[in-house]
């Protein structure tokens, strides 16, 4: 189908910022789980990503070097065993670092869940050393979906992969919230863990499912960003984790679907500056259009309760 060419590089860039909006929606997430049940931030999940992603990697190389099977079924093996591995590192942590400082008021969880990320990030460089590991080329095909003169808008095979993924995730995660006797349960810490507490709700084990829960949507967009690029090293999600925690405050970090908005907004916004403007002011206009957006909306695109401070 041909169509002028500022369609077509209109819809290319479209393309291209749905698969970034992959990995910021699903860190996003991430962080709205977790501050919606202990209302605090948990800077570790751009580590537990690289976690995702390394750990993809590793037993990727490791089922091709033992088995004779196709790259792209080694890559899909990986790829669950990656995140069931990212939530087990969720509820790990969550039990032996974050549950003893988690009632305690102030900077405690934040100082706490640095020093976290910054450990896991240099246990991840010791493993796999602190060069960029990269995988065989797999999802190299691509599909023209309109056409200008001179210029096919393709959909790669890493797109087609991608992007369905980290929806399917996304709403997986606001169904269970909102459908799920679990999320009755989440959303009633939520709104007020004393009073849950006292009407019988463990809250220390909705809080540990939060997490684990939470560690593999981090631990998914870790995977999908080595599939989208091909490489991984030890601090391959640190950047994109930071803008994702923007990213879930602009879209409402109490809810799990604003904050996934929020990632899909940030870029929307990312994308189309590096199409019209330069791309090194990339960082800086996104910045300031999240300050321009706080200072109209400050409880983001999606209103949440905040009426109590911290979880018990």
């Amino acid at each position: 189908m041909s169509v002028p060419f500022e369609v077509a590089y209109a819809a290319q860039q479209a393309l291209n910022a749905l698969q970034i909006a992959a990995f910021y929606g699903l860190l996003a997430s991430s962080y709205a789980l977790v501050y919606g049940v202990s209302r605090r931030i948990n800077f570790a999940f751009g580590a537990i990503a690289t976690f995702g992603a390394a750990t993809a990697f590793n037993v990727t190389v490791l089922a091709g070097f033992l088995w004779p099977v196709a790259a792209a079924v080694a890559i899909g093996l990986a790829a669950v065993y990656a995140v069931g591995a990212a939530a087990l590192l969720g509820s790990a942590t969550e039990r032996t670092v974050i549950r003893p400082v988690a009632a305690y008021p102030g900077l405690s969880m934040l100082v706490t869940t640095l020093a976290l990320a910054i450990a896991l990030e240099e246990t991840i460089r010791i493993a796999n050393g602190s060069f960029e590991r990269w995988l065989p080329p797999v999802f190299l095909t691509s599909l023209t979906v309109l056409e200008a003169p001179g210029f096919p808008v393709r959909l790669t095979a890493s797109q087609i992969l991608v992007v369905p993924i980290a929806i399917t995730v996304a709403a997986a995660l606001v169904l269970l919230i909102r459908n799920h006797p679990f999320g009755r349960l989440w959303r009633a810490c939520s709104e007020d863990p004393r009073m849950a507490a006292l009407i019988g709700v463990d809250v220390a084990r909705v809080r540990a499912i939060t997490f684990a829960l939470a560690s593999a949507a981090a631990g998914s967009a870790g995977v999908l960003m080595l599939i989208a690029y091909g490489n991984v090293n030890f601090h391959t999600s640190f950047l994109v984790a930071l803008k994702a925690l923007l990213a879930a405050v602009a879209g409402g970090i109490g809810s799990v679907g604003g904050a996934f908005l929020g990632g899909v907004l940030l870029a929307l916004v990312e994308v189309g500056w590096t199409t019209a403007f330069d791309s090194n002011w990339r960082d800086v206009a996104v910045l300031l259009a999240l300050i321009a957006m706080f200072a109209v909306r400050p409880e983001g695109l999606v209103r949440t309760d905040t009426r109590r401070d911290h979880a018990p």
